[in-house]
């Protein structure tokens, strides 16, 4: 049986609030995926069956809320998935959740805060990573230069903050390994991202693993998986368990 614990506060705000499922299993390794929404929308409640399926396979799974851009731009994002997994991780003896052998995922924004959360010196949680799962992700922000009008609001206008945003600008020996997927019919430049990441972490000795989904978009690409023998499900399956 699978414990739900809604509405923990992390912080202050009340978007600064996780939900935990936890599974009944000895010291389970913590699952932390990062909902969608372009920075600036999107809730952990679109994404309660996946913590139920997670749970369900032995993972203590934490669902976080963050702040949502123009009102809190970047770096708010990041400072409260941060913040979360401090949160989660400082109450651990209490929960039984093992410190180390995380996991990192998230859908779209989402993916790109995985990511950054991965590599990058300042936000890097405490305790072993043991891979990233990130589907249709964005991690090299100066290839979307042309979409200043939709990420200006959440990076503001100076390229060293976009540089310091994206994940790739931050890779370095001994990132986790990451699995990196997107749908056929993603938004444009999905594919490439997730190959230019891909190359960047193998670049620095890690191992990435790039999946396309066939006949989905960028919404479907989730939303779309009917069974484990999804291509999707397939795919991260095996990442978890070579992982392990």
């Amino acid at each position: 049986m699978v414990q739900h614990l809604p509405g923990l506060a992390y912080g202050s705000d009340p978007r600064q609030e996780l939900d935990l499922f936890l599974p009944e299993k000895h010291a389970p390794r913590l699952f932390v995926f990062i909902h969608g929404g372009g920075w600036r929308g999107g809730d952990k409640g679109h994404y309660q069956a996946l913590g139920e399926l997670l749970a369900g396979f032995g993972y203590a799974v934490a669902l976080p809320n963050h702040r949502l851009a123009p009102q809190h731009p970047y770096p708010a994002a990041i400072e409260d998935v941060a913040a979360a997994i401090a949160c989660v991780l400082r109450y651990a003896p209490e929960s039984g959740i093992r410190s180390e052998g995380m996991f990192l995922g998230g859908h779209s924004s989402g993916a790109h805060l995985a990511a950054l959360l991965a590599v990058h010196p300042r936000y890097r949680p405490e305790g072993e990573v043991a891979g990233v799962i990130c589907i249709s992700g964005v991690y090299e922000l100066s290839a979307y230069a042309a979409a200043e009008d939709y990420l200006g609001p959440v990076f503001g206008d100076d390229p060293a903050v976009w540089a310091d945003a994206s994940p790739l600008r931050h890779l370095h020996p001994g990132v986790p390994p990451f699995f990196l997927a997107h749908a056929e019919f993603d938004y444009p430049g999905a594919g490439a991202q997730a190959a230019a990441m891909a190359r960047g972490v193998k670049a620095v000795g890690g191992s990435a693993q790039v999946t396309e989904v066939p006949g989905r978009d960028h919404v479907t690409i989730l939303s779309g998986v009917q069974s484990i023998l999804d291509p999707l499900a397939v795919g991260l399956a095996m990442f978890l368990r070579s992982a392990q």
